[in-house]
């Protein structure tokens, strides 16, 4: 069995001391690396690795806010921290980390801690992390497709409605959006616009034979008149 890895700190050396030790152990391959925690989350969410090994101390959101992120996921990545600090190790476990080793990295420690993960893989189920990832003031939210209202572009940058916020996504296209929630139902009605089908309300004529998309909301999205015969196939299919 392979066990994906993705390995995250903010210095190249310390990335490339962790590769080098998991070198010894074929069962383990690292599918990714990442230097911030943002980057790291959607590495996550787009490699679905089995376990993450990652720093604290990094620029903008920490490790700790990476798993505090990640602590009600479903069948979230074995997390491990990999760190040069002591002082966090009781916050990290109460956050379901499997381990906390501390720098300079031990290699009988190391070799504990691979024994430990292959232990736990024999019996954790393959993740499967179905998330868009949103912003509001350096904070991340992983945001289930059934919270969101729909998708719209403003300024060349990707929000994320919900019932409360408008989040940036970062990192994220419309088509991107499009590809991953069109087994969720939705629905791209506009250029600027990926909706949730399941939370469309009424359909309202507009002016020259257009219409607007209402959503539970309350909130009114144009339909583009190309993709009106494909939407109204989708609502009468419901």
């Amino acid at each position: 069995m392979v066990v994906r890895t993705i390995v995250v700190d903010d210095e190249k050396p310390a990335r490339e001391e962790i590769k080098i030790f998991l070198e010894h152990f074929k069962d383990f391959e690292v599918v990714d690396e990442c230097d911030n925690a943002f980057d790291a989350l959607n590495a996550i969410l787009s490699k679905v690795p089995d376990v993450v090994f990652f720093d604290i101390d990094m620029p903008g959101f920490n490790g700790i806010q990476l798993a505090e992120t990640l602590q009600n996921v479903k069948d979230a990545p074995l997390l491990v921290f990999i760190t040069a600090y002591s002082g966090y190790a009781v916050k990290a476990f109460e956050l379901n980390a499997l381990d906390y080793i501390v720098k300079p990295i031990e290699e009988k420690r190391f070799v504990c801690m691979i024994n430990r993960i292959r232990d736990k893989m024999k019996d954790k189920k393959k993740p499967s992390l179905d998330f868009i990832i949103g912003e509001i003031k350096n904070e991340l939210f992983l945001l289930k497709p059934r919270d969101i209202l729909y998708l719209y572009s403003k300024k060349e940058k990707i929000f994320a409605k919900t019932d409360e916020h408008d989040m940036h996504c970062k990192n994220l296209t419309l088509q991107v959006g499009e590809d991953k929630l069109k087994k969720d139902d939705f629905f791209r009605v506009h250029k600027g616009y990926l909706i949730n089908m399941n939370r469309v309300k009424k359909i309202i004529p507009w002016f020259k034979g257009k219409y607007l998309i209402e959503m539970d909301n309350g909130d009114r999205i144009p339909l583009s008149s190309h993709r009106e015969k494909e939407f109204r196939g989708k609502i009468f299919r419901s």
